[in-house]
Formats: structure tokens, sequence, C-alpha cells
């Protein structure tokens, strides 16, 4: 049995993650190892190490859609027969609402992928929300227009009251 400690504190860190990597780089065994287990000890740190790596890749894509880095655009929609969205609601003082996006607009295009023939919970979810602070560029059809509007919006994260 190996009992392991930290030879020396981590060094302060932004991050969690960060400080949890830092920790297991310098982990070292009190007792001395050799042979076989010395082997097995260097090997089960290297999985360690790798898993610890794959989390701190994995993670900030997981928390995408968190309640902390969540982001949207204030668009209510809905989906019309042939997948385009209509805007049914704007949310005041979200982004869409400050960039000029009506309700009635007729949204054609995220991220110059035509939503025509697309399916609505996915151009919705993993189009027009995403992480707080990035940028989504939509192309709206507005009745009377004759050209397609584009709109450069940043998600954010969106407090909306209850209604009450």
């Amino acid at each position: 049995m190996c009992v392991f400690y930290i030879h020396r504190p981590p060094v302060p860190s932004p991050g969690f993650q960060a400080m949890i990597l830092t920790a297991v780089m310098r982990c070292k065994p009190v007792v001395c190892l050799t042979g076989f287990r010395l082997v097995c000890y260097n090997l089960a740190m290297l999985i360690i190490r790798i898993l610890i790596c794959l989390l701190v890749a994995v993670v900030p894509v997981l928390a995408a859609n968190s309640e902390r880095n969540f982001g949207g655009v204030g668009i209510d929609g809905a989906a019309l027969a042939d997948g385009q969205i209509k805007v049914r609601q704007v949310v005041a003082g979200g982004p869409a609402h400050l960039a000029g996006v009506h309700v009635g607009d007729v949204i054609t295009h995220i991220d110059s992928k035509a939503t025509r023939g697309s399916n609505f919970q996915q151009m919705v979810h993993k189009r027009l929300r995403g992480v707080a602070g990035t940028p989504v560029v939509i192309k709206v059809h507005r009745q009377g227009s004759d050209k397609p509007l584009s709109f450069t919006l940043v998600r954010r994260q969106m407090i909306v009251g209850s209604g009450r």
C-alpha cells in the first residue's frame, strides 16, 4: 500500500482544474518503490494525469449550457412548416432587441446555415444558444423588406422575470 503526499504546496492558480493538475503532478510516494511496484505506480500516475487532462479539456465544453456559462440572444421563436423560425417574442433589453430584431421577423440563416429544412430544436439549442459572450450571426426576412437583414448578436446570460 502506498501513502501519498504533496511534497510542496501547489502554486496558486486561477482555476480549480489547474490546481488539481498541479497537485497530481507533484504527488510523490512516501515509501520507496522498486521493481514491479514502481512500474505499477508510474502507470497509475500516468493514467491519473491523462484522465485529469481529459477532464480539464472536456468540462468547459459540457458547461456551455450550464447556468453559469449559458447564453442566449433573447428570442422566443416558433417553427414554421418549412423549418424556418418566426420570432414570436423578443426579450426587452436582450441582444436581439438591442440589435433591432422585431416580432414577426423570420430567421432564415444562423451562422450562415439555412434554417429552411432544419430541425428546429437543433437550430435553437446548438446554434442560437451557446456560451455567453460568443457571437452569432442571424439573417432575417422582414415583411415589407426586399433584402434580408443581417444581425450579429453576442450571446449573454438571460434573466427573464417570472411574469408576476
